[in-house]
Formats: structure tokens, sequence, C-alpha cells
């Protein structure tokens, strides 16, 4: 142990020094050196030996236990091993890694009893093999190609810049870095984004810089930067989200709030920016894939593709068709992407509930609706936009009380998450909860209107008022859907009973006629089920009877 600028780099607390020796003493069995020591001076040699060591080391072992997830110096070590792209996380005791660190798969070292044989400890040399890291010399050193479709060679990365404090004032410069490191924070919960370490981004405070050298150097595809400026007894927060590989700017936005209340609870910002960057990031990432073919692409932008269309070409059979074959191909690549697995479960269920299928079709889609969706239950642990999907499925599938409970335990842990709560404003309008569901879609649209799914806010507003049985106010909002997606079956149908409730039969068999048209797979029979689909029983039945009256004329 102590071998100076060693192989290995392991990051652990003092209370596991035990176990740690025993690690330390099988790795170099295996021939590789190693540095673990932590009996230096405290102090500058402490802190310049760390840093020297950490930069040599081809890979760094964080040791997550239930001591050192309250480390600084862990944190710190293991934020700099995931930019440099050198972090090998283990487990000690079973403990999960802290949030923003659960991207990468833990090895779990619970209960190794030091021996090199044991799987645990073997899989742990296949990971150093794996990255072309061995202990001896070898003849070629020249690292593989990285595989076409390696997920992690897909997955966006971010760089959240310290936010400029315009103002003289140094408490506002406190309120600004503590405004970057909650968005740092914040993004980092999504296991499906690289957001560069806090330790890097600051190094870049206070410094004239051209945001395509900061993507060059931290490895970034997207850079956020920002300030903070006080306007009398008001705060203004300005918010770039840039393409680091162009400078060009993606998306600006100003926020602004009273002063005391950014002063004392800073989280709305933070959650608004936060809700906002997630959906810019995926209509960026689409775009990016929309200029390659879907053949040279890999799970992950695959994925942004089908979940953008969403959003753009609503109730489309085209639409859908394209995107579940996407998907498809997604699994293909990536079989364990429980993300890809919950986006095909909710295009099947969309598609049933929307009747956007053949007859000879529907056995089918509702077995691999239900398919995908265990499978996605299987494999979506922690991966809250993963669960989010899956929610959103188990609604369109009926499942309401299993929905709600899926998408709220998203929003426990992500209460930004703007998708999640459009998708429990429906669940809430199905269960006949209409305060509540109102109160989830304007959460919605005050977090994030341009989220994925913003173009539709307002046409779940008309779905709740007419669950409600408010037929006036919700006519509005219908008619702005058909606007927006004028072959969207679903939408026609409910603008034509909207009309008919309010005693315009005319205008109601044009929206029947443009139904017929639009969505020729919608039947009589198909509408009656949808219709009767609701909470208020007598109500569906009289609505039902309505619009078999108009279907048939």
């Amino acid at each position: 142990m102590g071998g100076v600028l060693a192989d290995i780099f392991i990051s652990y607390d003092h209370a596991d020094r035990a176990e740690i020796s025993k690690l330390a003493s099988a790795l170099e069995v295996e021939g590789y050196s190693v540095w673990s020591d932590r009996d230096i001076a405290s102090g500058t040699e402490f802190s310049r030996v760390i840093e020297v060591e950490l930069n040599a080391a081809s890979h760094v072992i964080v040791v997550w236990s239930s001591a050192s997830l309250d480390s600084h110096w862990v944190r710190d070590e293991a934020d700099y091993a995931r930019e440099k792209g050198k972090l090998l996380p283990i487990s000690l005791d079973g403990v999960l890694p802290p949030i923003g660190f659960r991207q990468i798969h833990s090895l779990n070292f619970d209960g190794w009893d030091g021996e090199t044989s044991a799987h645990t400890f073997q899989a742990l040399l296949q990971s150093f093999r794996g990255e072309n890291i061995s202990p001896a010399p070898v003849a070629n050193t020249a690292a593989p190609p990285t595989a076409p479709h390696d997920p992690e060679s897909c997955k966006p990365s971010i760089a959240v810049l310290p936010f400029e404090n315009m103002s003289t004032d140094k408490e506002q410069g406190f309120l600004a870095d503590g405004l970057t490191e909650d968005l740092i924070t914040a993004l980092s919960t999504n296991r499906h984004l690289s957001v560069a370490a806090r330790t890097s981004t600051f190094s870049y405070k206070g410094k004239s810089i051209d945001i395509r050298d900061v993507g060059r150097e931290l490895n970034a595809r997207y850079v956020v930067e920002g300030s903070v400026r006080k306007i009398g007894v008001r705060v203004r927060v300005t918010v770039q989200f840039i393409d680091a590989e162009t400078g060009a700017h993606i998306w600006a936005k100003k926020y602004d709030a009273p002063l005391e209340e950014f002063n004392e609870a800073p989280d709305e910002i933070v959650e608004k920016i936060t809700a906002s960057l997630g959906a810019q990031l995926i209509w960026a990432e689409a775009d990016r894939a929309e200029l390659t073919d879907d053949s040279e692409l890999g799970a992950w932008e695959l994925i942004q593709k089908a979940s953008a269309a969403v959003g753009r070409s609503a109730g489309s059979r085209a639409t859908m068709l394209e995107c579940v074959a996407q998907l498809k191909r997604a699994t293909d690549i990536e079989p364990d992407s429980g993300l890809a697995h919950a986006l095909l479960s909710w295009f099947y269920n969309a598609a049933i509930t929307n009747s956007i299928f053949e007859d000879h079709e529907y056995a089918g889609f509702l077995e691999n609706a239900k398919r995908h969706l265990r499978v996605a239950r299987d494999l979506a642990g922690n991966d809250y936009l993963c669960l989010m999907w899956i929610g959103a499925s188990e609604n369109y599938g009926g499942m309401n009380d299993r929905s709600l409970h899926t998408l709220r335990q998203v929003l426990d842990r992500n209460p930004a998450n703007a998708e999640a709560l459009f998708h429990l404003s429906q669940t809430y309008a199905f269960m006949g909860r209409f305060d509540e569901a109102r109160q989830a879609i304007n959460r919605a649209a005050e977090l994030s209107p341009e989220a994925g799914f913003g173009l539709q806010h307002d046409w779940y507003r008309g779905i709740i008022e007419y669950f409600a049985g408010n037929y006036e106010e919700a006519l509005p909002f219908v008619l702005a859907q058909v606007t927006n997606f004028p072959e969207y079956g679903i939408a026609n149908a409910c603008a034509a009973m909207l009309y008919a409730l309010t005693g315009d039969e005319e205008s109601a068999r044009k929206y029947i006629a443009r139904l017929k048209q639009y969505n020729p797979q919608m039947t009589a029979k198909r509408l009656s089920l949808l219709i009767l689909n609701q909470q208020n029983k007598e109500k569906g039945a009289h609505e039902n009877a309505l619009m078999q009256k108009l279907w048939e004329d």
C-alpha cells in the first residue's frame, strides 16, 4: 500500500480501513500498484499528494459504505473520478451510493472474505481489463475502438458553470454559488445524464471563457451558464443552455422572484430551471438524432427521438408505428434499458386508448403493452425517468391506483418533473379527483411550459373539465388541441362530444366526419367503450347515447 503514482487509487473512509487493507493487498497480489494510504499529515501536503495520485491513477475505486456516505473527501474524489471517466464504485456493506452517483453500477462487496477467486473480486478485475488496464506491459497499448452503441458514449454530458453575481453584494455571490450547486445536484439525480463535478466547473469561476473550450476540457456536450442580479427588492436569475460543440445558444430564460423569497427559499427557482433544462435537453438530443439515420444511432438517441415525437405529433398512427420501431431497435441494442421498455409499453397502451390499431393488431398490442411493462418494472430500480413512463403506461392501461403510486414515487424524489405531473393530472382525472388533477396540470405548466408535453397541457385541461362535466369550459381547450394536431382522432371525437352536449349538433357532425377521416380505425363500439370508461357511469351513459346517435346520422 502507499505506492507512488500507482495504477489504482482507492477512496474510502477511515472507519473502513481494515476492509480496504484487505482489498489493496488482493489487488497487489494480482500485480496492480495501489494507493490508499491516509497516514499523511493533514493540510497542504495531504491535499497535494492526493491530487497527484488521483491524476496519475488509471482507475479510482470509490468505496461507498455507511461511513463514507458522509465523507466530503470521498465525495470530492468520486466527483473527480466520474468526471475523468475513472470511477469504479463498490459498495462495502450493501449501501446505495448517494444521489448523484447512482448512474454507474456499483459492485457489491458486502460479505467479501478477501479471496481473490471470489466472483465479486473477479468482476472488479474484469472491469479493469475491460478498460484496457493490465498489471503488466503489453505490446499493443492502443485503446480498443468504442463500441458504436456503447451506452456511456451515447449518454449526454452537461456542465453547469458558476452563476455570475451581477452585483457588488458578497451575499448575492454566495447565493449564486448555492444556486449553481443546487442545479448540479438536481441534474445529477438523472442517471441518464453525465454531469460535470462542482470541483471541475468552479475552476472557471470569474474567468472569461469560450464555451467550446469548456466543452472540450470537461467533455461536455452542453453547458449551462447564468447570472444572478438584484433589481430593487427583486432578484433576476438568467439562464442559458448552450451547445458546447458550436457555442450556439439553444435556450435562454429569465426568472424573477422577490429578494426575500429567493434568499430564504431558492428551491422554487431551482426546480423551474431544472424542469426546463430537462425538457430542453430532450429536444436537443432528439434534434441531434434527427440528423443521423436510425441504423447508426444508439439506444439513448433512439429513445429521445421517440419520446420527443410524442409531443410533436400526438395521436398519429404513423408516428406511433415509427416510434415503436425505433424503441424495438433500442431494446435490441440495449436489452436492459428499462426506459426503452417503459416507453414501448406506453406507446402500445396509447395506441389502444386512442384506437389507432387494426382489429387484428389488438391482441398483440395488449400483450406487448403488458410484457414491456413487466420488463420495465423489473429493470427500473431508482431510475425516475423510467418510473415516470411506467406510471404513464399504467395510467393508459387503466391501472389508476398503481399509476398514482408510481408517479407520486417519482415526484417525491424529483418534484420538478413536469412530465410526471402532466401524467398525474390525467390519472387524477380518470379517478374523478378533479381539483387534484387541475393542481397537477397547472404545476406542470408553471414549472416547464416548454416540456415534452407542453403543447398538450391545454388538452389535458380539456379532458379534466370534460370528465368533471364542465363542457363549456372544456371546449376551448379541446379545440386548441385539434388546431395543434388536426389528425388526432380522439381530440376530434371529444370536440364532437362537447359541441353536441352544448347544443351545436351541426358542429358536432363536422368533427365526427373529421374523426372518421383521420382515424378510420375508430368504430362506434370502440368509441362507446372509451366514453363509458369514466367514474360517473350515469354521465357516461348519457353521453354515449348522444354520440351513438350522431355516429349513425
